[in-house]
């Protein structure tokens, strides 16, 4: 579906895109699956996983023909008790059509199922989710809850 160009600016729809194309390829899903994951096998899952994303974000953004600019690119991956799982903790920092995103975002390294989002766009919180089930999703306040949630997870 088109989004109109006379409802929004063309930044704000370019900001819209980008940050279509990042939950494109985050968001593999809300639905839980079953964690079958062994705490061995984590650190390769989460490895590949992490390279997977970043060439569909940048596939996804060169599709779209976005200028951007990825400044830093990194993640923290552990097994969680909580969700008897492995999960990826991904920090992305990019300039996009000369704007800084600031995105980080929770997911279970094999299913993608995302667990949290925080994005920033410069300096200012644009999105904020927290999403423990697809039932119990909300919005979170700010980037202290955000870690606070993901603490919990990543013990």
């Amino acid at each position: 579906m088109a989004i109109p160009l006379t409802a929004y600016s063309a930044r704000t729809t370019l900001l819209a895109l980008a940050f279509a194309a990042m939950a494109s390829v985050a968001f593999g899903g809300f639905a839980r699956a079953d964690p079958t994951h062994e705490r061995a096998n984590c650190e390769r899952q989460a490895k590949s996983s992490f390279q997977d994303l970043m060439q569909e974000y940048v596939a996804v953004l060169l599709n779209v023909k976005v200028r951007f600019e990825i400044i830093a690119n990194d993640y923290q991956a552990g097994f969680s008790e909580k969700a008897n799982s492995c999960l990826l903790l991904v920090h992305k920092k990019a300039s996009i059509n000369r704007e800084i995103s600031d995105t980080s975002y929770l997911i279970d390294a094999a299913s993608r199922t995302m667990y949290a989002l925080y994005v920033e766009t410069d300096g200012g919180m644009t999105s904020c989710l927290l999403i423990p089930t697809v039932k119990d999703t909300k919005p979170c306040k700010n980037r202290r809850e955000f870690e606070d949630f993901v603490g919990n997870y990543l013990k």
